[in-house]
């Protein structure tokens, strides 16, 4: 059995609760930005509520990682923050309790976060990606089916094939569905057209396959191209069919995974890749150090109202120039260097300057007389 420490236990718990409810308030924020085109795509393909909420949570895997390292600073700054103020930390190092733990409790905390954003990004997302894709493809299928099966208040037309199949609405509530038109062009200049009242769209079979059953057909066959006037000619078909797969008509779904949907594996990633996601990787534990020293630098005075954005500046701009130079070097240099280098960059300034003051975390921050 694991025993946590006394600093874990102090200090875990409220760090957890701050980041899950920051994550929870930035996931929410940006979900309820695209919350109204996807609705809006889900009425026009008729998605039910489950549908959008399926696809809202299906972004929130890459907001998460997007809005790990940013969560981590907050909760850290203000889980260390708190218990320094309340003299929670004092007390602890009269009991022989050394700094050294905080310090601990941050690097513990950024390798989880580091190892959960590899997790996230590596593997979740992409398979987010996919079944996002897949779902919308098979909602519009779904809506094209409804479409064909179901009595519209306006005409519908489909291609499948080459033939064109155009629906009525119904004349009245006493009517299932309206007439279906149907146009045949030949290869010749040919053309052959029918019409059905009793009409219906059966199947999926075991082949996957549906089928247009025409009942009471009356049809028509002519050319455009004859050298002189030719009669139509016109028969009636007790019952005609067509067999028809759905990929004829919404196009084949493509279920292979494709590059940015496929979990991350180190032997078959690009250098881009690689570099992207062990840059973001590298942010969490960067601002579990930074928020820590950003509580070294809340002293009194003007301090302690700038420290947290300050540090905030600081993690921003590792994102974007670190991200853009591990990219850069990953395509010149080994991986190994690459790394090794990336992670003395990230790190080790705020961690000197955490070991440069660190025992003042200990100590509460008195007010200003």
């Amino acid at each position: 059995m694991i025993r946590l420490g006394p600093v874990t236990r102090l200090l875990a718990l409220p760090a957890l609760k701050r980041l899950i409810l920051i994550l929870s308030m930035i996931v929410a924020i940006f979900v309820a930005e695209s919350f109204t085109a996807l609705l809006e795509q889900a009425l026009r393909h008729d998605g039910g509520s489950l549908l959008v909420a399926w696809l809202l949570l299906l972004q929130a895997p890459e907001i998460v990682d997007l809005a790990l390292a940013i969560g981590m600073l907050v909760a850290v700054f203000f889980a260390v923050n708190d218990a320094r103020n309340r003299g929670e930390l004092i007390v602890l190092a009269t009991n022989g309790v050394r700094w050294t733990r905080v310090l601990g409790f941050a690097v513990c905390m950024g390798a989880l976060g580091a190892v959960m954003s590899v997790a996230v990004a590596g593997y979740v997302i992409p398979k987010a990606r996919y079944a996002e894709r897949v779902t919308k493809s098979t909602m519009r299928a779904d809506h094209i089916l409804k479409q064909m099966t179901e009595a519209r208040p306006q005409n519908t037309r489909q291609t499948i094939r080459g033939t064109t199949f155009i629906a009525s609405p119904p004349a009245d509530n006493s009517q299932e569905r309206g007439f279906l038109f149907v146009y045949q062009p030949g290869p010749d200049g040919s053309w052959q057209v029918g019409q059905s009242r009793d009409w219906t769209v059966e199947g999926p079979n075991d082949e996957t396959k549906h089928e247009i059953i025409l009942k009471n057909l009356k049809a028509y066959s002519g050319t455009f191209f004859a050298s002189r006037p030719v009669p139509v000619n016109a028969f009636n078909v007790e019952q005609g069919g067509m067999g028809f797969h759905m990929s004829e008509v919404t196009g084949p779904t493509d279920l292979t995974h494709r590059a940015k949907e496929r979990s991350l594996l180190p032997s078959t990633a690009t250098p881009e890749r690689l570099s992207s996601v062990g840059s973001r990787a590298l942010l969490v534990p960067t601002a579990a150090l930074l928020a820590l020293a950003a509580v070294l630098l809340s002293g009194g005075g003007m301090m302690r109202y700038f420290s947290l954005p300050l540090a905030a500046v600081v993690l921003l701009a590792y994102d974007v120039l670190g991200k853009t130079l591990i990219a850069d070097a990953s395509q010149v240099f080994h991986p190994f260097w690459v790394i090794l280098v990336a992670v003395l960059a990230y790190l080790v300034p705020p961690l000197v300057y955490v070991l440069w003051r660190g025992e003042s975390v200990m100590i509460p921050v008195r007010g200003d007389a």
